[in-house]
């Protein structure tokens, strides 16, 4: 394979997701090699050179830092980033958790080209799927990734020769952002409706978390449903519903099913 201006591009994002590091799956170099290119350099810190490279083409996954202008202009044929939301709904950074929060049935990947604003750039192609309601955040993740990779696979020989230009977003003034997510959230508030509080656990899943006191112990909630008083582990919110919680994890301990925490906490509650 040749390994010219044309064929290999510049990956900034994820290291896990380009070169396989402690996961099962190097999605992103999977799909570009299935592409017929090779990864000329790996970017995954805050930069303001990058050095000298050869490719034309990057492409760009869960980096989280600004790529100056001055880099963008490096790549004659651009920086195709992919973006876990159908665009222009969801620009920013979360909108994985967003559309958990949000309660959507339907979210899906966009793959665009960079500039300079956020997730404003022109799209190569989207792929929509439709959701159950009851996704966990990983869950939803390792879907979009796989979608995102997919797409790549398809889209990166077209960009590169010419033959895919971009389009603009559609309705720009619809385009909605998505919420910075900080520590803060992860404390439970019981005011908050009980099914909002059902799609914070599982949006804040990993990271922030989701922590409250039960009696005198701190747990971190891991998984609950909107149900009836009369359930084992219910606790009242604030539009008068109930959340059930299924599984948590003590402060130090690990993760256990309500039933398990239920009998050996009693005492404390």
């Amino acid at each position: 394979m040749s390994s010219g201006p044309n064929k290999s591009v510049v990956f900034f994002g994820n290291e896990k997701l380009a070169t396989g590091i402690a996961t099962p799956q190097p999605l992103i170099r999977q799909a570009v090699e299935a592409a017929g290119f090779t990864i000329e350099k790996i970017i995954t810190g805050p930069l303001s050179t990058l050095g000298e490279h050869q490719s034309q083409l990057a492409v760009l996954a869960a980096y989280g830092h600004i790529i100056p202008q001055k880099i963008l202009d490096e790549f004659p044929l651009g920086i195709i980033n992919i973006h876990p939301s159908l665009l222009p709904k969801y620009r920013g950074s979360t909108p994985i958790e967003q559309a958990l929060l949000d309660g959507e049935m339907k979210t899906g990947v966009s793959i665009m080209k960079l500039e300079a604003a956020m997730d404003t750039g022109p799209l190569y192609k989207q792929k929509t799927i439709h959701l159950r309601g009851d996704e966990t955040k990983q869950e939803l993740t390792n879907q979009l990734q796989q979608l995102g990779a997919t797409l790549l696979k398809e889209v990166l020989p077209h960009i590169a020769d010419g033959s895919l230009k971009p389009r603009a977003q559609p309705h720009p003034v619809r385009a909605t952002y998505t919420q910075l997510i900080t520590k803060q959230h992860s404390i439970i508030d019981w005011q908050k409706p009980a099914h909002q509080l059902e799609r914070e656990i599982r949006a804040f899943a990993g990271w922030p978390q989701s922590r409250t006191t039960l009696g005198s112990v701190d747990v971190i909630v891991t998984k609950a449903h909107v149900g009836k008083s009369d359930e084992k582990l219910s606790i009242k919110c604030g539009d008068g519903n109930y959340l059930v919680i299924d599984s948590l994890k003590p402060a130090g301990k690990k993760e256990m099913p309500a039933v398990a925490f239920l009998a050996g906490y009693s005492s404390k509650l």
